[in-house]
């Protein structure tokens, strides 16, 4: 039987996750982003992680939910289990790292193989929270009825929280290094968005890009702006299906789950209707902060 020593607890958008280890947990390697986030919570989601030891399983094709084709599958038991599998770049079909969760992802064994040839002489292993493992349950989570992660800049400007929607190359990391010396930037690259106490909150996660600087705090969320580059600064609103659609495309759906999908829909459509939306052309310079803050 394995034995679990101390554990970590963190919080991250109103939920809470305790990790526990079968090794002393200072011996994992936390990254940095993490800091900000430990509590002293009860939580909600709770996570063993086993560095000694990992499960017999058979993976049948026809239990295999997704497949990332790159980092991760997903297979769903008729138990009702969920089954993380990642594989190891370019060494074959075995996992490195496996995970089984119960059906609503509240309750979760992780196993990590560690190589001896890689292992740290000081004896350090990597952080269970690594990606993508943490972020796809993250996005598991969140599809059942908690809220959505969005590829997005977030700022909280006085209380008044702007998010800046876009893909890769759009703008967000350029926007929070615009916005750093006039508001609080709450990350560059992952927000997550929640109903909370009757309006629409944005989140900080440890999941950013490139800009370092980020906060596990939230705030209410005032309006949302889809980047594009451009050579003047101008904004369009929009609204209904547009701004859904937009928001689908720019976000992390559970596209594995018809239950979470038809939420992550009703999620959309409800934030639209009740946050401003604007497609937002934008000049690279401090000239945006003004801007934006001058949009009714």
């Amino acid at each position: 039987m394995i034995k679990y020593r101390e554990h970590i607890v963190i919080e991250i958008a109103d939920i809470v996750f305790s990790v526990s280890s079968d090794i002393p947990i200072k011996l994992i390697h936390l990254e940095d982003a993490y800091r900000d986030f430990l509590c002293n919570k009860e939580p909600e989601v709770t996570i063993n992680v086993s560095y000694n030891d990992m499960p017999q399983i058979q993976f049948r094709n026809e239990d295999k939910v997704f497949d990332s084709e790159i980092a991760w599958s997903l297979y769903r038991q008729s138990s009702g289990e969920n089954i993380f599998v990642l594989h190891p770049p370019k060494t074959g079909p075995l996992p490195d790292r496996i995970g089984i969760f119960d059906a609503k992802f509240l309750k979760g064994e992780m196993y990590i193989h560690i190589p001896d040839s890689k292992r740290s002489p000081a004896g350090s292993v990597p952080s269970p929270l690594g990606y993508p493992l943490f972020e796809v349950l993250m996005i598991c989570l969140l599809a059942q009825g908690r809220g959505l992660m969005v590829h997005a800049c977030g700022v909280d400007d006085g209380g008044k929280g702007y998010l800046f929607t876009g893909n890769s190359t759009h703008g967000k990391t350029t926007m929070a290094r615009l916005w750093k010396d006039h508001a609080f930037v709450l990350n560059d690259d992952r927000i997550i968005l929640r109903w909370r106490n009757g309006c629409f909150w944005m989140f900080g996660t440890p999941f950013h890009g490139e800009y370092t600087q980020i906060s596990p705090c939230g705030v209410p969320l005032d309006k949302i702006f889809f980047l594009r580059h451009a050579e003047a600064n101008d904004v369009r609103d929009k609204e209904g299906v547009v701004a859904s659609s937009m928001l689908l495309t720019r976000c992390f759906p559970p596209l594995w789950d018809a239950k979470g999908m038809s939420y992550t829909l009703d999620f959309c459509a409800k934030l639209v209707a009740n946050v401003p939306c604007y497609e937002l052309d934008f000049k690279p310079n401090q000239d945006i902060v003004n801007f934006i803050q001058c949009v009714k």
